[in-house]
């Protein structure tokens, strides 16, 4: 998906998300590069509806107030659909605090962003990673702007779709954008949120 208007999730296995988180464990003890226990937090905790809020009404996109969010409210969320065994994987990942917020086109696309604190920066950066790269699986491509130094992502061009993580401490950043929202518009929104975050939380 290329271009778009103004300013601007499918995970079904939990046996995958998993072996993600367990990854980026080994792959971050091997850095020696961020919180190196499972556990760490390696940060303050923002407020994420604090966050969500933050954001201004990109463009000609209008959409209901931002509000708090449960483990099936992420998961529909994340993936743009009620998933049930995506919102089991969620609530048993523990997340302490969430918020969601989402905007539609004039043309039908439509806009998600998500803030969440979980119980550790390690699975912060394993759900939006694991998220994003589900997007490859259905005839997507990985996705890394060099705009936003840090964030993981995949877009797809039919039916078009673009998925963006960002991890900041135990805090992970979201988006996800479709139809005639265009990459640009996600790649402005994760910016605008790793600045409220990151002035939340220094």
């Amino acid at each position: 998906m290329t271009g778009g208007r103004g300013y601007p999730v499918a995970v079904r296995a939990p046996a995958s998300l998993v072996a993600v988180v367990l990854a980026l464990a080994l792959a971050l003890v091997a850095a020696g590069c961020g919180p190196l226990g499972p556990t760490e937090q390696g940060g303050d905790a923002g407020d994420p509806l604090a966050v969500v809020t933050a954001l201004p009404s990109p463009g000609e996109l209008r959409g209901p107030d931002p509000a708090t969010a449960d483990a099936a409210d992420l998961a529909e969320a994340f993936t743009g659909r009620p998933d049930a065994e995506l919102a089991a994987v969620i609530d048993d990942r523990a997340p302490a605090d969430a918020a969601v917020r989402t905007w539609t086109s004039p043309g039908g696309g439509t806009l998600t962003v998500a803030a969440s604190v979980w119980p550790s920066h390690l699975i912060a950066t394993g759900v939006g990673s694991d998220l994003a790269a589900r997007l490859v699986a259905e005839d997507g491509a990985a996705w890394t702007p060099p705009d936003v130094p840090g964030a993981r992502g995949a877009r797809r061009d039919d039916p078009a779709e673009a998925r963006l993580g960002f991890s900041v401490g135990p805090n992970a950043l979201y988006v996800r954008a479709t139809g005639d929202v265009g990459d640009d518009v996600a790649e402005r929104a994760m910016r605008r949120l790793i600045l409220v975050l990151e002035g939340q939380t220094g």
